[in-house]
C-alpha cells in the first residue's frame, strides 16, 4: 500500500522474503536510503509468508523462490492470487535459473539474481512498481533456452504415440480404476501399470489423474 512520505511523496512499500538474515539485512539497509522506497516488513519462511502480506499489502514482493522449504514457483503463484495488486520479484540464484519461465508464468512481474548490484535491485522495484515487467539482461537469453527445450520437449512428447497397451490403460484410468483394479483387469501386475501410466504421463505431458481424464474425454476414448 503506497504511503505519503516526507512533503507528501509517494513511497513504494516493500517486502523482503528471504531465509538468509544477513542478505535480507543489506537488502534492507541499502533499501531504506531511497527516499522513494520503504521497507514495511520482512520474512524468513513460506508459511506465514502468504498471511504477512495480506496484512501487510506491500507494494513489492521481493521473494526468493528457495526460501526455506517451499516450492518456490507454487508460492509466488499463491502471492499472486492473494495480492493481484502487488508487484512480484523473484529474485533467482544461479541453481534456480531453470524455473524462471515458471515463475513468470505463476505471476511473477520481475526476476532478478540475488547477487545483482543493489542499483539493478533498484531499477526492478521501481520499473515493477510503476506497472511495467522487469527482466535481467543476462535472464534473457536463459528463458528463451529454457522456452525452446520446453517446445522441443513438447514436440518429441507429440510425436511419440501411446501404443495400445497405454491408451488402454489411459481409457481406464479416465473411468475412474484404480492401479490395482487395472492390473487385476489386464491380467498384469500393479507395478507393470505403474510404469505404463508413467508412461503415459511423460508423453502426453500429464502431471496427475485429472489431467489424463481431461485428455481422455478430448480424445474421444471416454464420454461424459
Amino acid at each position: 500500500m503506497r504511503k505519503r512520505g516526507n512533503g507528501g511523496r509517494t513511497v513504494t512499500t516493500v517486502l523482503i522474503a528471504d531465509d538468509y538474515p544477513f542478505f535480507r539485512r543489506g537488502l534492507r539497509i541499502f533499501i531504506e536510503e531511497q527516499s522513494d522506497l520503504m521497507i514495511v516488513g520482512e520474512a524468513d519462511g513460506a508459511a506465514d509468508l502468504p498471511a504477512l502480506c495480506d496484512r501487510l499489502r506491500p507494494d513489492i514482493i521481493l521473494v526468493a523462490p528457495s526460501i526455506g522449504d517451499a516450492d518456490g514457483v507454487a508460492l509466488i503463484r499463491a502471492l499472486a492470487e492473494r495480492q493481484p495488486r502487488a508487484g512480484i520479484i523473484a529474485m533467482l540464484t544461479a541453481d534456480e535459473e531453470g524455473i524462471l519461465a515458471a515463475c513468470i508464468e505463476s505471476g511473477a512481474a520481475g526476476c532478478i539474481m540475488k547477487n545483482a548490484d543493489p542499483p539493478l535491485i533498484l531499477s526492478a522495484i521501481r520499473a515493477v512498481s510503476a506497472g511495467e515487467q522487469w527482466l535481467q539482461r543476462e535472464m534473457t537469453a536463459k528463458l528463451f533456452d529454457e522456452l525452446r527445450r520446453a517446445r522441443i520437449a513438447q514436440r518429441e512428447r507429440a510425436a511419440a504415440p501411446l501404443s495400445d497397451r497405454e491408451t488402454e490403460i489411459l481409457k481406464l484410468l479416465a473411468e475412474g480404476f484404480r492401479n490395482a483394479q487395472i492390473a487385476e483387469r489386464l491380467f498384469i501386475s500393479e507395478r507393470t501399470v505403474k510404469v505404463h501410466v508413467a508412461n503415459i504421463f511423460g508423453k502426453l505431458g500429464l502431471h496427475d489423474r485429472v489431467q489424463a481424464t481431461r485428455h481422455a474425454i478430448r480424445s474421444g476414448l471416454v464420454r461424459l
